[in-house]
């Protein structure tokens, strides 16, 4: 019998003979003997288990126990099945007694049986007694305690209640225990702001408000700490939302208590000045939000594609998802503004929009939309989630009470747009791309093709004039023809020609007639526009001016008013009141409180302008000042997420004070909503000769967390060539070190090693001859890290080796833990157990003295893989799940698909197939989900292992199969050992 040690569960004692029985029903079902975990054949098994311990100490009949497990599908065998399970039960339970001996602890009475345990031996039982001493606590004023009580209450949940344990039984159970343990959460935020901590209660009430619309207390608790931290005008917009949500939903009214707390607000808000209550407060917003563009005026023709569209849109039982596809310039968002301002009366709460940027360089990133429209909604900045995965379940809890049309623009592929579609029916998403959105089960697709020719003719009418049509047809049809028929290019030339009163259709034919001018006819008319846009600066004052040109200099999708202070050499108010008057005068469009961006039109005339008419110096100034800005608040950024990195403290000294984080959370998040604007930076930068590399290559190494935290920004590859070219060329030994340094470190994290390598190697010559040994120590733990998943052993023993002895006269504990943790693994591979053991260990005796999470589950991963290969069980999964658990705490969805590979694996060598495969399957989600190559190739090749051992070869071979050919691509050498299992089979 295999066992697994189990850290922090209750005691208890169990049978007469001594052992300890321990269960756990809130998360996996589990049993512990003494201090190690007894496994559980089978999900039948456990749901078993599951009726006799939740009626520990009472009878339950054999027709009780089927009808519990399999309801009305019982199978004619299901009681001799049922006596199979009870004396499997018996054997785990209690291994030192006969099969028909007297059992002690699970008893024969009657027709049926009964389980004897001690209270304290079951974690539900534990949790109840904490809950009731709590409540009591609290009606007697003691709310220290009663916090105190709920806290080590809540910390016995690990997870869904009985996950994974079938039957009707198991399924009630399970709503029974997630009401209790909301209930616990109620009581526990109740305590915290009885005891003032209104403030740290905000946060996690409004996303319990969000997943929990209609519950009363949620609400009335969110209220009432939103009046004690003073927002009044938040609280009083809870209440609606919740009155709307129930008067819509459920057809009932607010409880007279929930009124009576209202009113209570009303009164405190009426005393104090309006400014001052309302301040920093999202507006209700009693139409919801209106982000559309404004539909074109002289919109034109694809009456079928609208109508199907509409037809399509119209929210029922399933959410509504429209795709338009076609060529550039075909006319993509016109149509899908002008099916969504058609439909505006079908969606009273709101229609948001986000240009998704998907055919550009850097195409917006899911957690960028997410939190744009979040903030549109109605959330603060400083409760937005740090994970993807939060914030898309806390806009999909605010959608399900709402009729909310999302258009998505410019989409790049279905991926990009998966968590910000609503999931529950009411609302309707519509989507443009130039591919084909296959992918998206349940679109209505509308593939668009250049207009027909009545269509054609009818759009050049409206903006030339029907006069002008008719007098020269034949050189009308020319003109379309040359067009192709494509809507912007019809446009182009038919506003040149209304813009001139000289120009003619047969002028205007017989020039595009030749192709070698045709295009740059079509690009004609930018003097029009131009002429357009100069008009609207006559209106600007010099500051506004000034601000126009200023801020389209860097290449960045949008800016902030922090980002546009810095530009600006202006306080971030006088700043924001810039831009917003820009977005009165349709310079800017602000697409949420303090962010904007410029039409791409209007940003390439203000640049042009800039470069024209703005003195080099002042430009270079300001992208001087961006940068520095850029930099200070992501070395904050770094420090706040790897608070025991000693890069922050090597970096170039800067005049800008930047940004402050309040803690880890806060840090990432910035770092991943601003990422795309970073790397941008970066890469135009690195090709401007004015501005110092230096700059540059702190910028991108600032951006280092996203990687060890398992990000996948787009274009930081890029941006890191960029920079290292440049850098080359202007023998800046530094920045090129930095950049290739985060070159190879983005290619390793595809575990594309070979690739790695040499863009590494030649950043540890840089840093050798440069002496900077703060990032030779990450370099070389990095290039090590390749070697070891090259199986290199000897070359990664060397590298990490002399990162270590380098960490340590630096004295920076965060290199020390993480060379030790893989120069464990590299001893173990060159056969030195005990010292690999004892690195390990070390390592996470860092990590714990430090407190860096992040480092503590690294060190952990490593320990667990080194107890795995020396017969450790017991400590394997101890490292294991527990590093799990800190991965899953830091938001890092990369790190947390690798431990469950590692658990896979673990199980799999333990003789757990089914566990094996459960967990493997869970890595294979993630991996597939985020596109990680060899995450995924290893959850496939433990499926393939899992099958394998279960007997099914048929699958085993299909997963075998997948798994070498992606360990193949990446050029891994696991990729031989499933080539030998799959000669086995």
């Amino acid at each position: 019998m295999t066992h697994t040690a189990s850290p922090g569960h209750p005691s208890g004692s169990g049978s007469e003979r001594g052992a300890v029985h321990r269960f756990t029903v809130l998360g996996p079902l589990r049993v512990y003997d003494d201090a190690v975990q007894v496994p559980l054949p089978g999900p039948q098994l456990q749901a078993v288990l599951a009726v006799l311990l939740l009626r520990a100490g009472t009878p339950v009949s054999a027709r009780q126990l089927i009808a519990a497990v399999w309801g009305d599908e019982a199978p004619p065998g299901a009681l001799r099945a049922l006596r199979t399970y009870v004396f499997t039960l018996r054997r785990l339970l209690e291994p030192g007694r006969a099969p028909r001996g007297t059992a002690r602890t699970l008893l024969t009475t009657g027709d049926g049986y009964t389980l004897r345990i001690a209270p304290e031996g079951v974690d539900l039982t534990v949790f109840e007694l904490h809950t009731a001493e709590a409540r009591r606590a609290a009606a007697a004023g003691r709310h220290e305690r009663a916090r105190s009580l709920l806290v080590s209450a809540l910390a016995l949940w690990h997870g869904r209640p009985l996950a994974g344990v079938p039957g009707p039984y198991a399924e009630g159970q399970r709503t029974r225990l997630e009401e209790l343990r909301l209930v616990a959460v109620e009581d526990r935020w109740e305590a915290e702001i009885a005891l003032g901590g209104h403030g740290e209660a905000i946060g996690p009430l409004r996303v319990l408000a969000a997943a929990h619309p209609w519950r009363e207390r949620v609400h009335e608790l969110l209220m009432t700490a939103l009046h004690q931290a003073g927002q009044y005008g938040d609280a009083l917009a809870v209440h609606a939302r919740f009155r709307r949500a129930l008067a819509d939903e459920l057809g009932t009214c607010p409880s007279p208590g929930l009124d009576r707390l209202r009113q209570k607000i009303l009164t405190a808000a009426s005393g104090t000045q309006a400014a001052d209550a309302l301040r920093g407060t999202a507006p209700e917003q009693p139409h919801g939000p209106a982000q559309l563009p404004q539909d074109t005026v002289d919109f034109t023709g694809r009456t079928e594609e609208a109508d199907r569209l509409c037809a399509a849109l119209e929210p029922d039982n399933v959410v509504a998802l429209g795709s338009i596809s076609g060529m550039g310039g075909i006319g993509k968002t016109a149509l899908a503004v002008h099916v969504a301002q058609r439909l505006r009366h079908r969606f009273p709460d709101g229609r948001l929009y986000a240009d998704m940027r998907g055919t550009g360089p850097r195409p917006a990133e899911p957690m960028e939309a997410l939190g744009r429209f979040l903030r549109v909604m109605g959330v603060h900045t400083g409760h937005l989630p740090t994970l993807a995965e939060e914030r898309a379940a806390l806009y999909r809890s605010m959608l399900a009470t709402r009729r909310v049309l999302v258009v998505l623009d410019n989409v790049r592929d279905p991926a990009q747009v998966r968590d910000l579609l609503p999931g529950t029916p009411g609302s309707a998403v519509l989507l443009t791309s130039r591919s084909r959105l296959v992918g998206l089960t349940g679109a209505t697709q509308v593939d668009l093709r250049p207009m027909a020719h009545t269509e054609s003719l009818e759009l050049l009418t409206r903006i030339v004039g029907g006069p002008s049509v008719s007098a020269e047809p034949e050189a009308a049809a020319d003109v379309l023809a040359a067009c192709g028929h494509l809507p912007l290019a019809i446009r182009i030339v038919a506003s040149r020609l209304a813009a001139r009163a000289d120009h003619t259709l047969a002028r205007t034919a017989a020039l595009l007639a030749d192709e070698r001018r045709r295009l740059g006819a079509f690009r004609a008319d930018d003097t029009a526009v131009e002429s357009t846009f100069r008009l609207g600066m006559e209106l600007l004052d010099a500051e506004q001016v000034r601000a126009f040109r200023l801020l389209a200099l860097p290449e960045t999708p949008e800016l902030s008013a922090p980002v546009a202070a810095a530009l600006l050499a202006r306080p971030e108010r006088e700043a924001e009141e810039l831009c917003e008057s820009l977005v009165d005068l349709s310079l800017l469009e602000s697409v949420a409180p303090g962010r904007y961006r410029y039409h791409d039109l209007l940003r390439l005339f203000a640049r042009q302008t800039a470069l024209a008419e703005v003195p080099e110096r002042e430009r270079t100034a300001a992208t001087v000042r961006l940068l520095e800005f850029c930099l200070a608040t992501a070395r904050a950024a770094h420090r706040a997420s790897l608070p025991d990195d000693a890069f922050p403290g090597h970096l170039v000294p800067l005049r800008s004070e930047g940004l402050d984080f309040d803690g880890p959370q806060q840090a990432v998040t910035w770092l991943l909503d601003e990422q795309t604007s970073l790397l941008g930076l970066v890469e135009q930068a690195a090709g401007d000769a004015s501005v110092s590399l230096t700059v540059c290559a702190d910028l991108l190494l600032a951006a280092d967390p996203l990687g060890r935290l398992g990000a996948k920004p787009y274009g930081i590859e890029r941006a890191a060539r960029t920079l290292a070219e440049a850098a080359r060329a202007a023998g800046h030994r530094t920045a090129e070190a930095r950049a290739l340094y985060m070159l190879g470190s983005s290619v390793q994290y595809r575990f594309a090693m070979r690739l790695g390598a040499p863009p590494l190697d030649r950043a540890i010559e840089l840093c050798r001859a440069t002496g900077d040994r703060t990032l030779l120590a990450h370099v070389l733990i990095t290039r090590g890290g390749g070697a070891l998943a090259l199986r290199d052993f000897t070359t990664a023993y060397a590298l990490l080796s002399e990162a270590l002895a380098h960490g340590r006269a630096l004295a920076g504990r965060g290199i020390e833990a993480y060379a030790l943790g893989f120069l464990g693994l590299a001893l173990l591979g060159v056969g030195r157990a005990e010292e690999a053991l004892a690195h390990c260990r070390e390592a996470v005796a860092v990590t714990r003295a430090t407190g860096d999470l992040a480092g503590q589950a690294n060190a952990l991963h490593n320990l667990g893989q080194v107890c795995l290969r020396t017969g450790r069980t017991s400590e394997t999964f101890d490292c294991l799940e527990e590093s799990l658990r800190l991965w899953c705490q830091t938001g890092s969805r990369f790190r947390e698909g690798l431990l469950l590979g590692a658990l896979a694996e673990a199980h799999a060598l333990s003789g757990r197939p089914v566990e094996a495969a459960e967990h493997a399957e869970r890595a294979r989600e993630i991996a597939a989900a985020r596109g990680d190559a060899g995450i995924l190739a290893r959850a496939l090749a433990q499926l393939g292992h899992a099958h394998r051992a279960q007997g099914d070869t048929g699958r085993a071979r299909e997963h075998y199969r997948r798994a070498e050919g992606a360990f193949r691509e990446l050029g891994l050498p696991d990729a031989d050992d499933i080539a030998s299992h799959l000669r086995d089979l």
